[in-house]
């Protein structure tokens, strides 16, 4: 990175960018034509930054001309973050979340089919563990999630930083078109990223622009798109319990959402949709025209933040009647066996012991993390799902 191009990237802030009065989550350009992002939650100002970016496969050493190393010139960089952005230290600018794009500068190429990558090296989740089990536990459950890896991150400025390594971060797939394209196609689909949206799915009102500052979709609505979405939200804002029962599946994947709400009990994540208010993506999806939850954010999950909220980590009540849309699924007899089914199913696979002790291994052995691993905590939550099980038979 450019000394220049660093300065700016050291002017990022976790609040002020909405002086322009750009929502969270959206971008738009300074006066000197410089690309700004606003962050989603604390409405952070995160300029974007040019760097050069050498990808170089595991084994291959520091040798950066080996021939199946990647190249991008003037590819774009930036910080990213609420919580984690104000934790990280501005001693230590290198110790933050990041977010690369290959093309903000107009660069051309991808790596493994990717332009754009979330960097975490464990300012929240010291462990380096937490995001890559919860995503692989989504996966696994059949709730499509990001893909994640490991690498080793260094940074260069010129008179500035010598060349340094920033320690192993976890890279994090995008949640975006490319990745909407490969689990979900044709991925062309309405895709939003609430924030702040207390209760889950309700009824903001009659109009679209009530709902576009909380739901944040990446683009302009199509009318139908508009309509659908209103129509969902105050289906579950609705109390006739009979309506709710005989339409939700008109709007909603329920399978995939029951299993949604499974995987965040299990993994005890109260910073996403048990609590409702974000770290969560809903996507309407042209193949059916039904709404499908994504999960995102899950450096908080495996029960660290217990204890908030009076919550309770039973995953058969894992929302009250704050969580319309949870609780009322829930509360039908059909549903709730479906429900049921699921957890039983999934205790012998993606909650099962056996295999997320192997998950477990694999990451203690990349020897990643300063915090304590989450194998005890997941030890637990293996033990009440089968000892749940047991109780049914």
């Amino acid at each position: 990175i450019a000394p220049s191009e660093w300065a700016v990237l050291q002017t990022s802030t976790a609040r002020g960018g909405n002086a322009s009065g750009t929502l969270g989550g959206s971008q738009y350009r300074d006066d000197k034509g410089r690309l700004i992002h606003v962050g989603s939650g604390f409405g952070g100002y995160f300029p974007w930054a040019r760097a050069d970016v050498n990808v170089v496969p595991a084994g291959a050493g520091d040798d950066e001309s080996a021939g199946t190393a990647l190249q991008f010139k003037d590819a774009g960089i930036r910080y990213k973050g609420n919580s984690s952005f104000t934790s990280s230290s501005a001693a230590v600018p290198l110790h933050a979340n990041f977010k690369l794009k290959f093309d903000v500068f107009g660069t051309n190429g991808k790596w493994d089919g990717e332009k754009t990558f979330n960097l975490h090296p464990g300012v929240i989740d010291t462990s380096k563990m937490r995001e890559a089990i919860a995503y692989s536990v989504f996966r696994a459950a059949g709730v499509p999630a990001p893909r994640t890896t490991y690498a080793e991150v260094t940074f260069t400025v010129p008179g500035v930083i010598a060349t340094s390594s920033a320690g192993l971060f976890t890279i994090i797939e995008d949640v975006n078109k490319t990745f909407l394209e490969r689990v979900l196609p044709p991925g062309t689909g309405l895709l939003m990223k609430p924030e702040g949206l207390r209760g889950g799915v309700r009824s903001l009102g009659d109009a679209w622009s009530q709902y576009a500052p909380v739901l944040r979709p990446d683009r302009d609505a199509t009318l139908h798109e508009q309509q659908r979405v209103m129509e969902f939200s105050k289906l579950v804002s609705q109390t006739d319990v009979a309506l709710f029962r005989s339409r939700i599946g008109n709007y909603l994947d329920v399978e995939t959402f029951l299993r949604f709400i499974a995987v965040n009990a299990f993994l005890v994540n109260w910073d996403g949709y048990l609590r409702g208010g974000h770290n969560f993506y809903l996507y309407l999806d042209p193949a059916d025209d039904k709404f499908r939850f994504l999960p995102w954010d899950l450096d908080l999950s495996l029960g660290s933040r217990m204890g908030r909220g009076g919550e309770t980590s039973d995953i058969m009540a894992p929302a009250g009647t704050d969580q319309p849309l949870i609780y009322w699924l829930l509360d039908d007899p059909a549903v709730a066996a479906r429900y049921k089914a699921i957890v039983r199913e999934l205790g012998g696979t993606a909650f099962d012991a056996a295999n997320l002790t192997k998950l477990i291994a694999s990451l203690e052995a990349v020897g990643s993390g300063r915090g304590p691993s989450p194998r005890a905590f997941l030890d637990t939550r293996a033990a009440y799902v089968r000892g749940l099980i047991a109780g049914w038979k």
